[in-house]
């Protein structure tokens, strides 16, 4: 019998890499920046489920 799959994925369009790569190395450095800021003001449970969600636990 095969393992229930967990976590998630997500699919990125070709047209939306291409315009990402697009971008300059600092907007694209800013971008992450940005989303690792916000990440860091949620609660510490919605971190903790993330985790546990990319770790495939859940």
């Amino acid at each position: 019998m095969e393992e229930e799959k967990k976590g998630f994925s997500y699919t990125v369009r070709r047209e939306q890499i291409a315009e990402y790569r697009k971008w300059s190395i600092e907007r694209r450095l800013q971008w992450l920046f940005l989303a690792n800021k916000m990440r860091k003001s949620f609660p510490k449970r919605t971190i903790e489920i993330q985790e546990a969600f990319r770790k495939g636990e859940i």
